[in-house]
């Protein structure tokens, strides 16, 4: 709900145009003004006449017809005035508009400067700046109860889970390790999602996508050939430097690489590839991704399979990250088996890389 509030909506014309509104207060004042003129007339013919003379239809009419060419002008000249004291009026609106649609959930602390704005709608912008303020104390207030609760589950979860295997004959215990198991993923789950959410792996620094991707990828060699798949590396550059939290996308990417190895057979291929243009790449061989759930792969709790240990927050999560990095987290075209994507652009855009010394090497790990 939150998040559907702070989400930028797309440009619509809705209202009135000012422009037109002030069509009529234009037209008004210059019928008014010619009707002064006509009235008061400094023609000596004119100034006998009454004023119920001076007014007469068929006299203004011919006062009308013989005036157009003035008449135009002097709309035109108004109607212009008009047009370039809304344009240069409405500037600071402009900006203060542009600064209003960068706000998201992970800049929800940015306000809007008050003193950019022009005194008529200065308390327009502090009541924006008001709500903002309560939304933020709501969203930070969600973020904190999440990764509270995760982690004092902890605990308990692993005290619980000593004193059932305890109890359980041999046979039984491997059911309730599974169990143990998925909802120990679930509470880490949640404490990357709220880490995703608030920013709380780090600040922002320069690292490299290479290196980074590299090191999960072995880190986590020994648990994907444990599960009977393989794991590969490819990539075009060997270095390439990027704006970001490193700790973030190493969760995004490692969330990827688990989702990889719970949908996809024994024996399947898992590559990771990074590339010059920003581009980080993981893909399998596998099934692929239902038809029927790929638009909504990265919303929360959707599932492939239903009956699965998954609890449906992996890809959230990554998109949530790649949102936070100003990036893009993408189901790609395969022809065969998934492959998701994660752009770095915008503050995660590529900003210097070094070609492989083997454009394309492949490492297998």
């Amino acid at each position: 709900m939150i998040r559907s509030l702070l989400k930028p909506s797309p440009h619509r014309r809705t209202g009135p145009s000012l422009m037109r509104m002030l069509v009529p207060l234009v037209l008004f004042a210059v019928t008014t003004t010619l009707l002064f003129a006509m009235v008061q007339g400094d023609d000596p013919d004119d100034r006998a006449l009454t004023v119920q003379e001076r007014l007469r239809p068929s006299r203004i009419a011919g006062e009308l017809r013989d005036s157009t060419p003035e008449i135009t002008l002097l709309l035109v000249l108004m109607m212009g005035g008009v047009y370039v004291t809304l344009h240069l009026g409405l500037r600071p609106l402009r900006r203060l508009s542009d600064l209003a649609g960068g706000i998201a959930p992970a800049t929800i602390e940015a306000r809007l400067p008050v003193e950019a704005a022009p005194r008529e709608v200065a308390p327009l912008v502090e009541a924006f700046n008001a709500a903002l303020d309560r939304l933020e104390v709501g969203l930070r207030a969600q973020r904190d109860f999440s990764a509270n609760a995760a982690h004092e589950l902890r605990t308990p979860l692993a005290t619980l889970r000593a004193q059932v295997e305890s109890l359980l004959e041999p046979n039984e215990r491997r059911a309730a390790s599974e169990e143990f198991e998925r909802l120990g993923r679930l509470i880490a789950q949640l404490l990357a999602l709220a880490e995703a959410e608030g920013g709380a792996a780090g600040a922002s620094a320069r690292f490299d996508l290479v290196g980074l991707a590299r090191d999960v990828a072995s880190d986590m060699a020994g648990f994907i050939l444990s599960s009977g798949r393989t794991i590969g590396f490819d990539g075009s550059v060997e270095v390439l430097l990027v704006d970001g939290q490193p700790g973030l996308v190493e969760t995004a990417l490692r969330n990827l690489l688990e989702n990889a190895v719970r949908h996809t057979p024994p024996g399947a291929e898992i590559l990771v590839t990074v590339t010059a243009a920003g581009v980080l790449r993981v893909s399998d061989d596998g099934p692929g991704v239902p038809v029927e759930i790929r638009d909504r792969a990265f919303e929360r709790f959707s599932r492939g399979d239903p009956r699965g240990a998954g609890a449906g927050l992996g890809l959230s999560i990554v998109r949530q990250i790649m949102e936070r990095h100003g990036g893009v987290a993408r189901l790609a075209a395969s022809e065969r088996g998934a492959c998701f994507e994660l752009e770095f652009r915008s503050r995660g855009r590529r900003d210097q890389s070094t070609p492989a010394a083997l454009t394309g090497s492949r490492t297998a790990m």
